[in-house]
């Protein structure tokens, strides 16, 4: 077989092929010329290699980018034993038995730094960096974008849905180098509204990690060198913070990253009272 470069707007790959029978086509005689998408000398439409749309289709994908993004999350959907990861600007589902990729989330022009599943397992919120950081939010069931936001943030550091999928939380710091969070409200994005800004605040403290309370929208953790804060959104707008005292454990310690002891699991306040501790990582591999 020889090919010539042809038209740069050919659909399949920008080259005419001088071959009979090569791919399926049958000659209708004459010269091989390449006229509006279709060839003079060939019949295409009776191919099954070059009309398949799309001609290739992505299976897997090898590599994991744990210098951008290094969270990992499980699936919540029933009967699943799926892990959600990042390459690149790709979200990954894969099943945790069989290696099986089983849905890419595409969408991102930059590598992904952080992502978040809702607690109902539908919803799934990433965001890139940049001169305004982006944020997407995803339908997890057909892996498709739902919207997208911007934020005047350079460097976005982490997202956090509230347990009742209301609220996600974003934290990154701005052109000025001071932390900035915002609270969004996305509680009519399924039913394409646009995410509005329901509350923001400015702070003097790093954020490296931010957490909703699994029992309470309204209350936010936040980890970063030196400081652990604990948060509250305020109906005005606000959001008023409050450090734990640290005394000695705060000196030249960075803690990196916090979690809840347990998920949002039940509505009754004897087992929220009893279950209210949370964990924070440190650089130096301490946990507090």
């Amino acid at each position: 077989m020889q090919f010539s470069k042809g038209p740069a707007d050919h659909p399949v790959s920008g080259f005419i092929v001088r071959d009979e029978d090569e791919y399926g086509g049958r000659r209708r005689g004459g010269a091989n010329e390449y006229r509006s998408g279709q060839y003079s000398g060939y019949d295409l439409s009776r191919s099954h290699k070059l009309n398949k749309d799309p001609i290739m289709e992505l299976k897997h994908i090898i590599g994991y980018q744990a210098d951008k993004c290094s969270s990992m999350k499980w699936s919540k959907q029933e009967g699943e034993n799926v892990v959600l990861f990042t390459s690149g600007g790709t979200i990954i589902a894969m099943d945790s038995e069989t290696n099986e990729q089983k849905r890419f989330f595409f969408g991102h022009s930059a590598p992904i730094c952080c992502f978040d599943l809702n607690a109902q397992g539908t919803m799934i919120a990433s965001g890139q960096e940049g001169q305004n950081s982006i944020i997407r939010l995803w339908d997890y069931a057909t892996a498709r974008c739902i919207t997208m936001m911007t934020l005047p943030v350079v460097s976005l550091k982490c997202l956090s849905f509230s347990h009742d999928g209301r609220f996600l939380a974003s934290a990154g710091k701005d052109s000025h180098n001071k932390e900035l969070i915002v609270i969004w409200d996305i509680s009519r994005v399924t039913r394409g509204e646009k995410p509005e800004i329901f509350a923001r605040q400015t702070s003097e403290f790093n954020i490296i990690d931010l957490k909703f309370s699994p029992i309470d929208s309204s209350r936010l953790v936040s980890c970063g060198k030196e400081n652990i804060r604990f948060w509250r959104i305020r109906d005005t707008g606000n959001i008023r913070g409050s450090a734990v005292v640290l005394q000695h454990h705060a000196r030249n310690t960075v803690f990196t990253c916090l979690d809840f002891e347990y998920g949002f699991r039940s509505a009754d306040k004897m087992e929220n009272e009893a279950l209210k501790r949370v964990f924070v990582g440190s650089k130096h591999g301490m946990v507090f």
